[in-house]
């Protein structure tokens, strides 16, 4: 792999500072770091892409396919009351220098009026390491944001969409041309329903403890791609060490 390929795949370069992703590091305590599971990039990418359309309230694209998740959503925000203030909220960008990480935030808004960042999930269970990730994303937008705008809050907005069983209640999720089934009775001739989607939305507390995981799972990070990051010219500590020098 070479450097650039590694930059690019890993990290984001901000004002001629190369950081790694918040997604990146927090990648070594997923289970799809250490071993296979089930996972289907495509149909995460067709939703947040679509929900990104709805909240800039430009047109979308027809696609039946994800239409139960998004009509999900769409009850969600009104159930909640979930206002954007501004289109520069959504999939905003966000680093801090301090640390040396940068990521991107699905969406900064409003909830029943307390102000906070969203994480957009699609899979079919919230994880422990998606607090790693929002806990980042939340300490490096308060430091960029005025006192006005800082956020109180972090939350995991998991949507998603199935199929049930009429008999044994098993619920079938088919993503990207992948089947996974689960609950209900294995024998079961299944006889599957329309698609419905579902909503999980989650408020995530312990910030500072789950900070300080955070930068830890960052060292470990490094410390995994030691060899390739001395190569990286413009990262923090290669230039803090050349100072030090």
């Amino acid at each position: 792999m070479s450097i650039e390929y590694f930059k690019q795949k890993y990290g984001y370069e901000v004002e001629g500072i190369w950081m790694p992703r918040v997604t990146a590091i927090t990648s070594l305590t997923s289970r799809p770091f250490f071993g296979a599971s089930y996972r289907s990039a495509d149909w995460g990418n067709e939703v947040h892409s679509a929900v990104e359309k709805i909240l800039k309230g430009e047109a979308k694209d027809s696609q039946e396919k994800i239409e139960p998740t998004l009509v999900a959503f769409e009850k969600w925000r009104k159930e909640y009351d979930v206002q954007i203030v501004s289109p520069a909220d959504i999939e905003l960008r966000v680093y801090d220098f301090e640390n040396g990480y940068a990521g991107t935030i699905d969406m900064v808004a409003e909830v029943q009026g307390k102000r906070g960042i969203i994480d957009l999930k699609t899979g079919n269970s919230i994880r422990s390491e998606h607090s790693l990730q929002t806990v980042a994303y939340l300490n490096a937008y308060n430091k960029g944001a005025t006192k006005k705008l800082q956020a109180q809050a972090r939350w995991i907005l998991r949507i998603d969409q199935y199929e049930e069983c009429k008999g044994c209640l098993a619920k079938k999720s088919e993503k990207s041309g992948k089947e996974r089934i689960s609950e209900g009775n294995e024998y079961c001739n299944h006889q599957w329903s329309f698609a419905r989607g579902e909503t999980e939305f989650v408020e995530l507390e312990d910030t500072q403890e789950d900070l300080r995981a955070f930068l830890a799972a960052k060292e470990v990070w490094e410390w995994y791609h030691r060899a390739a990051l001395k190569k990286v010219a413009n990262y923090p500590k290669n230039s803090m060490q050349k100072v030090l020098i």
